[in-house]
């Protein structure tokens, strides 16, 4: 039997939602594919668009819900237990600035079935061709996940933090969702909730349990780059404590 895969959106002002519902919809396998799109307090016309898009394309099954309490941990966490709570065994997550490869989910599902020992899976991240995009961004998003990724195993003195997962290009087996407590119920001005959830898994279940597929690809928006600059993107994701000090808080999920 192939696993139940659902897939959470958490959102917040995202004008170009329905390109990413498009991309979904667009899915190899999307026939028994389920998606959450969990509105976390928008104050545009995003719960307005998802609505149009539910009544426009009935054939992919997408459910609104939404989450009052600020913090992509907490509209992800709501999304992902109301998935397992379903019946979905595996829960996969992608961001509304996000376009997952038409191959995305089939690979997720492929993943898990071929590695019984795998219990979260991220893949490589490519920069979406919006309005954000410049020339060099194919070279400097990749590039500067490899970089944190070894910046923060260097400052925590963990391997775990080699394989942590990008939240817009990750799932989970929903076991080890509530074995390892779930993605913390925190705000982007107060932790890295992926990079979080990556580690606890890791730290609970083993390196093992962690894999990241170069295959399972997902184009997301430079526009946290663009709003922030490079340098403090760094300083965001390496001193949280900074966030809304020295590195303003931008709410963009």
């Amino acid at each position: 039997m192939t696993d139940r895969l659902a897939v959470v959106v958490p959102v917040f002002n995202e004008p170009g939602i329905a390109r990413t519902l498009d991309a979904l919809r667009g899915q190899r396998d999307a026939a028994d594919l389920r998606v959450y799109v969990v509105d976390n307090g928008s104050t545009d016309d995003t719960v307005e668009r998802v609505e149009r898009f539910i009544a426009a394309r009935p054939a992919l099954d997408v459910r609104l819900l939404v989450e009052p309490q600020k913090g992509t941990g907490a509209a992800c966490d709501t999304g992902f237990r109301t998935a397992i709570g379903d019946g979905f065994t595996l829960v996969a997550r992608t961001d509304g600035d996000s376009e997952p490869a038409a191959d995305w989910t089939s690979r997720i599902r492929a993943l898990f079935t071929h590695h019984p020992q795998v219990q979260l899976v991220g893949g490589t991240s490519i920069p979406l061709r919006d309005r954000h995009f410049r020339w060099g961004d194919d070279l400097l998003m990749p590039g500067a996940l490899v970089m944190l990724r070894i910046l923060l195993t260097v400052k925590h003195l963990d391997p775990a933090y080699l394989r942590f997962v990008a939240g817009h290009n990750m799932a989970v087996r929903s076991s080890a969702y509530l074995a390892s407590g779930g993605i913390g119920r925190t705000s982007i001005d107060e932790r890295d909730e992926d990079i979080d959830f990556s580690v606890r898994i890791s730290r609970r279940l083993g390196l093992g349990a962690v894999r990241i597929d170069p295959r399972l690809k997902v184009a997301t928006s430079m526009r946290r780059v663009r709003r922030y600059g490079l340098a403090l993107m760094g300083v965001h994701h390496l001193m949280p404590a900074l966030r809304g000090r020295i590195v303003r808080a931008i709410d963009i999920r």
